[in-house]
């Protein structure tokens, strides 16, 4: 297959209060409304957060936005970001945390590939994760 780029469409309660969010608490200024939907554009990805009717309209499917009981966050699956630095991840965790997100404490893990990673988990105001992810060679070093 080959494409031009990937686009992922969610279901959110209120695009406006998501694009705040993203633009806040996650730092990606350049975010915009347009018709309605949040737009953010991310590297070989386009994210559009779309209000139930909005969703509904364009994908042809009932929305679900919401937060999952079962997990503190909707269990349909985690969008990864590499970040460049433990420094940057953990401010990402605080603004995020003051914007109205859910935010780990970060953490240290093995990864398959034998390197370290530094791993700090956002939960949106709609319920969906995000990982922070730099790789490392020493805690506190970035990749």
């Amino acid at each position: 297959m080959e494409t031009d780029g990937v686009v992922l469409s969610r279901a959110v309660a209120d695009a406006g209060r998501s694009l705040a969010f993203y633009r806040n608490g996650l730092g990606m200024k350049e975010a915009k409304l347009m018709f309605g939907i949040a737009c953010l554009e991310l590297p070989g990805l386009t994210l559009f957060l779309a209000g139930p009717d909005d969703f509904a309209r364009n994908t042809g499917l009932t929305a679900r936005a919401g937060v999952s009981a079962t997990a503190g966050g909707r269990s349909d699956g985690v969008l990864s970001c590499a970040i460049r630095s433990t420094e940057e991840v953990d401010r990402l965790l605080k603004t995020a945390q003051a914007a109205g997100g859910t935010a780990s404490e970060p953490r240290v893990m093995d990864h398959a590939s034998g390197r370290k990673q530094y791993i700090g988990t956002v939960t949106d105001p709609d319920g969906y994760v995000w990982q922070l992810v730099c790789n490392i060679k020493d805690p506190g070093e970035g990749a």
